[in-house]
């Protein structure tokens, strides 16, 4: 009987891909069992609109690097001399992926219990394609194997893995969790994109596939953004990414039966949803989402986003105005356009960073409101540049009341000359130094009490690319990457903010906040022609 079904059932079926990956593998579930390896509904969606390139934005459980190893693994199989490449934020985390494809190698001759006709021939293939494929140990087939970093096979293929993979070439490079990779160690991010990218030809393939952390800010959101902005037609090129993106509601296990009381909670996000989006969820599945929701809090769009924006707003793990800005962009007072007032004063809020790193924000404060109008940051640049630039501003808003620094701006140079007394010679006048305050989180907690309150202007969404040829990142998206250090000493039990490219910006804006809050703002208009604030 199988020797029938293999010369009439089986006949050619080896020449298709899509038949080979939903019959010969398998993996092992979620209850630690043997099952074979079938394609959900996102996996197959994937399959079929695969480019050269492609970014994935996903939610959690959704089986794509799953996929992604076992059609590595088919085109290692039955493509001789195939290459692939398996990147991942951490070398353990890639060595899992790399087991994923051992143990549907090792399977390929399974018999599950009570098994078949069908299901022993595909056994018997698969020893036959283990016997062409492996290396004979003992009258056994293996692969070859490389202090667990390297999976080889006996038609010159394999996957190799690594935390940047430079050098070399690929047919196949998969990238996963490159977000968390852009947060936590952007250097490396930075290799990824600038070295493992290139390791591809034009005519392979490369799938990065990600739930997304770290706001607008990074490789992987550049990245991403780039594919989404890609036309998904005939003019998309072979080094063009495509983008897919699957929510939460594309798994369709995520559903809970009963009424728990939290889906009543949520009712108008799920109403918003539905007007701007038109997505219609099921009482099952408004059930679950209200339910993990309670679980996950503010992660919850971050692990299970319901659309690419919400996974883009959140913040980082420990981001310190994460929940204020989130507020702020769900209410639309992020890009906002609006006219600045010219009888109200504009004051400037400074950081004098190390390595000469300078961040400076542009604000008006009226009606119970703060009005983030500009912002601008550079580095190892002199400080007639940013006089300068604050002239600029000046031609263009009207004349500022006054200019808040940091303690440290009022200490001496070896040439005995202050910051002041340096600003006042380049022709910036009215600068107030804002006293020192001994706890950091004090004034962090005044400037979150004024986000509440706040405005951002387009403007202050601005990037600049920097000496080294890199985008540097908006004011708006330093305030988003602050963020703590876990297990730092921050005192009274809190931990430290971090030191970092974004903390410049960051500081600039608590500046203005402890300025608010010793009063130094000056309420007194100034002359000029008024014009009032218009919101959009």
């Amino acid at each position: 009987m199988i020797e029938q079904l293999m010369k009439t059932t089986l006949r050619g079926r080896l020449d298709n891909p899509l038949w080979r990956l939903n019959n010969l593998y398998w993996i092992e579930n979620k209850s630690g069992g043997v099952q074979r390896f079938r394609m959900n509904a996102a996996q197959n969606r994937l399959h079929r609109n695969l480019w050269n390139r492609n970014v994935v934005l996903k939610a959690r459980q959704l089986g794509i690097s799953t996929y992604v190893a076992m059609l590595m693994l088919d085109s290692c199989l039955f493509t001789p001399n195939f290459h692939a490449g398996i990147i991942d934020k951490t070398l353990p985390d890639a060595e899992q992926k790399l087991e994923k494809l051992r143990f549907a190698w090792e399977h390929l001759d399974y018999v599950p219990p009570q098994a078949d006709d069908c299901e022993r021939a595909l056994a018997y293939l698969g020893s036959l394609i283990k016997q062409y494929t492996g290396v004979c140990r003992r009258n056994e087939w293996h692969p070859t194997t490389d202090a667990r970093t390297r999976l080889g096979f006996a038609n010159g293929s394999d996957v190799r893995l690594g935390t940047t993979l430079r050098g070399g070439t690929l047919q196949l490079l998969h990238v996963s969790e490159l977000a968390h990779v852009s947060v936590h160690a952007p250097w490396r991010a930075r290799e990824i994109r600038t070295g493992a990218i290139n390791t591809v030809a034009a005519d392979g393939r490369i799938i990065l596939e990600s739930t997304h952390e770290g706001g607008r800010y990074g490789v992987n959101y550049e990245l991403t953004t780039q594919a989404m902005q890609t036309p998904d037609s005939g003019e998309i090129s072979p080094l063009d990414f495509r983008f897919f993106f699957f929510s939460w509601f594309d798994n369709p296990d995520y559903v809970l039966p009963g009424s728990p009381a939290r889906a009543e909670d949520m009712a108008e996000y799920f109403e918003r949803l539905e007007s701007e989006f038109g997505l219609k969820l099921s009482r099952e599945q408004k059930n679950w989402y209200s339910r993990m929701a309670r679980t996950m809090g503010p992660a919850m769009r971050q692990e299970y986003p319901t659309t690419p924006d919400e996974a883009f707003s959140t913040g980082n793990e420990g981001a310190i105005y994460g929940a204020q800005l989130t507020r702020l962009r769900e209410a639309g007072r992020i890009g906002c356009s609006f006219d600045f007032r010219g009888d109200e004063p504009l004051y400037t809020a400074w950081d004098l960073g190390l390595s000469d790193h300078t961040a400076i924000w542009l604000v008006q404060c009226y009606g119970g409101q703060v009005y983030w109008l500009n912002h601008y940051a550079a580095n190892q640049l002199p400080l007639e540049h940013f006089a300068a630039y604050i002239q600029q501003w000046q031609q263009r808003y009207g004349l500022v009341s006054a200019h808040f620094l940091p303690h440290d701006a009022a200490h001496r140079d070896p040439h005995g000359l202050s910051y002041v007394e340096s600003l006042a010679r380049c022709g910036i006048h009215n600068v107030r130094v804002v006293p020192r305050t001994p706890d950091i989180w004090r004034g962090i907690n005044v400037l979150r009490k004024l986000l509440d309150s706040s405005w951002f202007h387009p403007d202050t969404l601005g990037r600049r690319m920097n000496p080294a040829g890199v985008l540097e990142p908006s004011g708006v998206t330093c305030l988003e990457m602050y963020r703590t250090a876990a297990g730092g000493d921050g005192g009274n039990g809190r931990d430290q903010p971090i030191h970092d490219s974004s903390s410049h910006s960051a500081d600039a804006a608590r500046m203005f906040a402890e300025a608010w809050e010793h009063g130094m703002l000056a309420p007194a208009p100034r002359p000029g022609t008024v014009r009032r604030a218009r919101m959009c």
